[in-house]
């Protein structure tokens, strides 16, 4: 179904067409239309500097326009799906009072009446019971008189041990709140004050590592040292072989071998030498590098250790500091309630007394009010009957005109659904003249409605006539620079007597605000 909310802007241009054609726009479309093209809206700017005055008045240009009267139904639409079958009328028919401007289906004619019969009799149903409320109400009431005065003397022990109650649970809600704020405080304080890394010995265990990286340094200077010794024994040896069998091959004497012998046995005795150095060189070395990866081991498993206790207990603060935030407010929130709770308490004991005193008031009360929904429900029964005998006017379906004039639109078409809130038809209303003008944002602080204003009209020579702001747009005219923001100020003036016409240019001056003279 096709809804007549998406179609306004058509509503719009035919309520601007049929009314320029009887004599000017309608009311509804300055309203709707009322903004304005980047163009129009500076030269309005510029046209608002031009006429602004020392008094604290300005002016803006608009034109005359005709307003509408809208015809509402006198019955709920929204009560069941109403919807139209045929459309009669059209913007711009002129129309007397009785004259069809649309008829509604059978079927939703049909459900609107099953409707109202049933709400009708919801509603007599709502009356009896009302009515045996308001009977057996008196019988109960009369009752209650009779128990006011027990009740006043026992309100004050009731009233003191609820009071108690409430103290009770907003110091336990204290309590917890400042139990958390201190185990916060406590933790805090260890990570401050560095607890889990003294705990860890961090500062011992890394002094282990550098001692044992310093002995490892030099363990390995020793090693080199003794590496480079035995590397050079080696190379004696080799040389003292090499050379003996060069003597051997050159047939050198046995006195020249001996003594060539002695010397490579002399020199292969300190490589044996340099070469048990290397090995305990080397196993020192090895046993400071196993030292130094002990020492790092548990200086990593210190750090460890201590990251995870600092961790953990970061994240137990922040736990707790979260869920300070709801401790408070549950500690706030039982203050708040205990307060208000009191001042209940103390308003039912109050009431309690009074009633002691007061019963026969009391009485009267209950029964004025029991009455008073019988009331109710009679008015709700009335004003159902009095919707339904306007819904059963409508014979077969048919919506006619309340009034004669011109049709400004019809905001229905066939297969629409009849929307809450909406007119059966606008029709044009010469009674009313309407201005629309776009207001400088600067100014628009100074502008209220129902604040009266004065309005020239070109060619009109008997002089300014009294206006009243009816609206304010709520937001700024899209369109323009930035710096001329405006904003849409409709402005109403009674035309009873049908002397202004629409489509006239008209200056309307606004008072503004008065400046304060100094002394």
């Amino acid at each position: 179904m096709r809804k007549p909310g998406k179609r306004m802007a058509s509503v719009i241009a035919s309520i601007a067409a049929v009314c320029v054609m009887t004599g000017g726009i309608g009311y509804q479309a300055a309203v709707s239309g009322a903004q304005t093209d980047s163009t129009e809206n500076s030269v309005k700017a510029q046209n608002t500097d031009q006429q602004e005055s020392t008094d604290g008045s300005f002016s803006e240009e608009g034109t005359t326009q005709i307003g509408t009267v809208s015809q509402m139904p006198e019955f709920t639409v929204n009560a069941v799906t109403m919807t139209v079958e045929e459309v009669y009328a059209s913007s711009g028919d002129t129309v007397s009072k009785g004259d069809a401007l649309f008829k509604l289906t059978d079927e939703s004619m049909e459900a609107a009446k099953s409707d109202y019969e049933d709400a009708i009799s919801d509603a007599e149903n709502t009356l009896k019971t009302a009515e045996a409320n308001l009977a057996s109400g008196k019988l109960s009431a009369e009752s209650t008189k009779q128990d006011a005065d027990l009740t006043a003397q026992t309100a004050a022990d009731s009233y003191q041990a609820q009071v108690d109650a409430l103290d009770a649970a907003v110091e336990e809600k204290k309590e917890a709140y400042d139990e958390a704020v201190e185990q916060i405080s406590e933790y805090q304080t260890k990570i401050d004050n560095n607890d889990y890394y003294v705990e860890c010995a961090i500062d011992e265990k890394k002094d282990a590592v550098e001692a044992a990286t310093t002995a490892l340094a030099q363990a390995q200077d020793t090693l080199t040292q003794a590496q480079n010794s035995d590397n050079s024994a080696s190379q004696a040896v080799s040389t003292d072989l090499t050379y003996i069998k060069a003597q051997i091959e050159a047939g050198a004497d046995s006195d020249i071998l001996l003594s060539v012998v002695q010397q490579a046995m002399d020199d292969y005795t300190t490589r044996e030498q340099q070469s048990d150095t290397l090995t305990q060189a080397q196993q020192s070395a090895d046993a400071v590098q196993s030292t130094l990866e002990q020492a790092q081991k548990e200086f990593d498993s210190a750090v460890e250790t201590y990251n995870k206790n600092v961790e953990e207990t970061n994240t137990k603060i922040t736990e707790l500091t979260d869920s300070l935030d709801d401790l408070k407010s549950d500690y706030e929130q039982a203050e708040r309630d205990a307060t208000t709770q009191k001042a209940e308490l103390q308003n039912e004991y109050d009431t309690a007394v009074v009633e002691g005193k007061y019963a026969g008031s009391t009485y009267e009360l209950t029964v004025s009010e029991l009455e008073s929904a019988v009331e109710s429900a009679q008015d709700t029964l009335d004003t159902l009957k009095e919707e339904q005998t306007a819904l059963l006017a409508l014979e077969d379906g048919v919506v006619t005109a309340d009034e004669d004039g011109t049709i400004a639109a019809v905001p229905y078409e066939a297969e629409d659904t009849l929307q809450s809130g909406t007119a059966f038809a606008l029709y044009c209303d010469t009674q009313t003249i309407m201005i629309s003008v776009e207001v400088p944002q600067e100014n628009i602080a100074q502008v209220g409605v129902g604040d009266e204003v004065s309005v020239m009209i070109a060619g009109k020579r008997d002089g300014a006539v009294t206006g009243t702001v009816s609206s304010i747009a709520s937001s700024a005219t899209t369109g323009g620079s930035v710096s001329n923001v405006t904003y849409a100020v409709i402005i109403s003036i009674d035309n009873s007597d049908g002397r202004l016409g629409s489509g006239s240019s008209a200056t309307v001056t606004f008072q503004g605000e008065q400046e304060e003279k100094t002394e």
